[in-house]
């Protein structure tokens, strides 16, 4: 017991937990705070990450054959949206329903924060840090027999 007590306040100390905020999509907007200018929304798919912003025509899409090369290519046009954009500081993330959790995690991770090596120290530049979370809406089929 005398050793068991130091033991456990010594590691105690020494771990934490860090805690990512994220907020769920809501439909009302927030009426006091003004409208992001990039309106970023990624929508997580099976075989394909969608990318889409504000004036543009089409979403970019990224095949996810390969997740590294996705996650990098996901990586670069974030970084090129923030260089574009930098006061915007939201994004929504929407996933389809059995997307691993691990995917989700490293979408998260690269548009929270780009990490880039000068030498031996790694330096992380935020680029949106305020993430909102949802499902993918379903697809609007027209009803059969309504005409």
């Amino acid at each position: 017991m005398v050793i068991l007590v130091p033991f456990l306040l010594v590691t105690a100390v020494f771990s934490r937990a860090t805690i990512l905020e994220i907020q769920p999509v809501s439909a009302e907007s927030d009426q006091k705070s003004a409208p992001d200018p990039l309106q970023l929304q990624v929508i997580v798919r099976h075989a394909v990450i969608e990318v889409s912003y504000l004036g543009q025509t089409r979403a970019e899409r990224i095949d996810r054959s390969s997740d590294d090369r996705a996650l990098a290519s996901l990586a670069t046009l974030a970084g090129e949206l923030k260089a574009r954009f930098p006061q915007s500081l939201e994004a929504t993330v929407l996933l389809e329903p059995q997307i691993p959790y691990d995917v989700l995690v490293q979408v998260l991770d690269v548009l929270r924060v780009k990490l880039q090596q000068t030498g031996d120290a790694v330096e992380q530049t935020e680029l949106f840090p305020l993430i909102a979370l949802g499902p993918v809406p379903a697809s609007r089929q027209p009803m059969r027999g309504a005409q």
